[in-house]
């Protein structure tokens, strides 16, 4: 190999070195685009204790989950322990129906509950259709450098 060969070769590395560098630095790994997110529940008033919040947004292929406290907050999570969401616009789902209590369930209530529809002889203590992203009607604009900190008001 001569050596313009040789320094045309080099030069080829370096730039596609540089390129991994750029590319990992701009956020194209998974979590990159995730900030911390924090909110409350309440329904009639009163916090929501034990709710399964859900984000649900296009532009990720997770969904953010978090379960509320008694004070009804929550800090959601993607991939490792209160990370947060992904930036952008989400659908808001809200379900009181523990991972336990759905368990229990047959797939066609488990479905229905997924629809945001009522199960013959379950009680929520909120109403159901909070539970489907379609019919809960909450939406949430996380953003990239602000306090993402979202109140929900849940009414019947």
């Amino acid at each position: 190999m001569d050596r313009s060969s040789a320094n045309s070769s080099l030069r080829t590395v370096s730039a596609v070195m540089v390129l991994a560098l750029l590319v990992g630095a701009s956020g194209c790994g998974p979590g990159s685009n995730i900030v911390p997110v924090t909110g409350v529940v309440v329904y009639q008033g009163k916090p929501v204790a034990d709710a399964k919040v859900m984000f649900m947004s296009p532009e990720s292929s997770r969904t953010a989950t978090s379960q509320t406290n008694a004070a009804g907050e929550f800090a959601l999570t993607t991939f490792t322990d209160g990370d947060g969401a992904a930036i952008g616009e989400h659908k808001v789902a809200i379900s009181a129906f523990t991972d336990e209590m759905v368990a229990k369930l047959s797939n066609a209530q488990q479905m229905a509950i997924g629809r945001g529809e009522k199960v013959e002889g379950m009680s929520a203590s909120v109403p159901t259709h909070y539970s489907s992203f379609d019919k809960s009607g909450l939406t949430a604009t996380v953003k990239a450098s602000e306090k993402n900190h979202f109140r929900f008001e849940l009414t019947d």
